[in-house]
């Protein structure tokens, strides 16, 4: 029975080990199976134990069972699960602040060499990504950082000098480079897949001309009309998310699909930026794309292996993708793209790229204001351990 239960943990670790590609758990797994069956080191290991004091093999045995449970931890955190607690509001109803989730690294298999593009596979999972999926991953703007200003985002610092021309103290602040694997967590709502043309039309999502179900579950803003019956205003306000007054209005935050259910319509205004109307803080930060955070696209979201034609009209999509995720050098010299100095009309995608959102629109800061997601800086899938009042 005893032979039989080492054999099966063995066969366990070598299917663990085959999984994981882990040089550390072959490599213990040879050290092990020696241990267990070589003759010579059974017979010694066994006069050894025999000849030390009780107290010393007490000792050694807690030993083995801490370095045992360090490996296990190790191992679970790496490949399996982590915890972590949200730090914002951008996903609430359905997940707030201090909450704490763990995010499942299994679903969609954990992720390897992330910091290399070229090297960066994952290992099989059990579970394609969705739309609708919440996904944890390293925020992908966060590979340049102030090293004195942590919580400023370089770009964002950056885009403002270039809209606005106001100079920034920051811009001369000492900066450092982080790789994928250091960068902050976000945790947001999946929204578009590779391959997908995805659109925003007054602040909600279309997926291949098609109204995105998850639509229902953001928190949207909405003014309240002044001849709506206090009966019906009090019952809005006890849905809402949140409620405050605006240049005399009294806004509502609350999810489209309690306005839907209830039938609201007839009393809320929907507060939406207006179409046409560019804003230069909204991804690829074109005024001459006309998009803002309530109209945006089409955009057909980058696929791995899609070659795709590079004009002056669309590297402003693309560039980000090709110099920063894909470790390329791009220049743009009399209206000629150059990749690594050569002319480039084309390029081809060594990644998957996908598009997120936070469930409280007007409080998130998302793809919407900084692009696509890279797959190798998706960590896992995100699952709720607690249900939300």
């Amino acid at each position: 029975m005893k032979a039989a239960l080492q054999y099966l943990l063995i066969i366990i670790w070598l299917l663990l080990a085959i999984w994981s590609q882990s040089w550390v758990l072959i490599s213990l797994l040879c050290l092990v199976s020696v241990l267990l069956w070589h003759p010579a080191l059974k017979h010694w290991l066994r006069n050894y134990s025999n000849q030390i004091a009780r107290a010393r093999v007490k000792w050694l045995e807690w030993l083995l069972a801490l370095g045992i449970s360090i490996l296990f931890i190790g191992f679970v955190n790496t490949y399996a699960i982590s915890f972590y607690t949200m730090q914002s509001s951008s996903m609430s109803p359905a997940h707030n602040i201090n909450e704490l989730i763990v995010i499942n690294k299994l679903a969609y298999g954990p992720a390897r060499q992330v910091n290399q593009c070229q090297k960066y596979r994952r290992l099989p999972g059990y579970s394609p990504m969705k739309h609708g999926d919440v996904l944890a991953f390293h925020f992908p703007e966060a590979d340049t950082s102030f090293v004195k200003h942590v919580e400023e985002n370089y770009h964002f610092v950056k885009r403002q000098y270039q809209t606005t021309k106001s100079y920034n103290p920051l811009l001369k602040a000492e900066v450092q480079h982080n790789p994928v694997n250091n960068r902050k967590i976000f945790i947001k709502r999946l929204i578009a897949l590779p391959g997908d043309t995805m659109s925003i039309s007054n602040g909600e999502y279309f997926i291949n001309n098609q109204r995105l179900a998850c639509n229902e579950l953001f928190v949207a803003k909405y003014s309240l009309r002044s001849s709506t019956p206090d009966h019906i205003k009090e019952a809005i306000r006890k849905k809402a998310h949140t409620t405050y007054r605006e240049n005399g209005t009294q806004q509502i935050e609350i999810q489209r699909k309690l306005v839907e259910e209830n039938n609201w319509g007839a009393y809320l205004n929907i507060e939406e930026e207006t179409m046409n109307m560019p804003n230069t803080y909204v991804f690829p930060f074109q005024a001459s794309y006309f998009w803002n955070a309530s109209y945006m696209g089409p955009i057909i979201i980058p696929t791995k292996g899609k070659t795709v034609r590079l004009t002056m009209t669309n590297i402003p999509l693309y560039r980000r993708i090709i110099e920063a995720y894909e470790d390329n050098h791009l220049a743009i010299k009399n209206n000629t793209i150059l990749i690594n100095g050569k002319n480039s009309k084309e390029y081809t995608f060594k990644m998957n790229y996908y598009w997120v959102a936070g469930d409280n629109q007007k409080h998130s800061f998302d793809s919407r204001y900084w692009g696509f997601v890279p797959e190798n800086h998706i960590i896992g899938r995100v699952e709720k351990l607690s249900d939300t009042k």
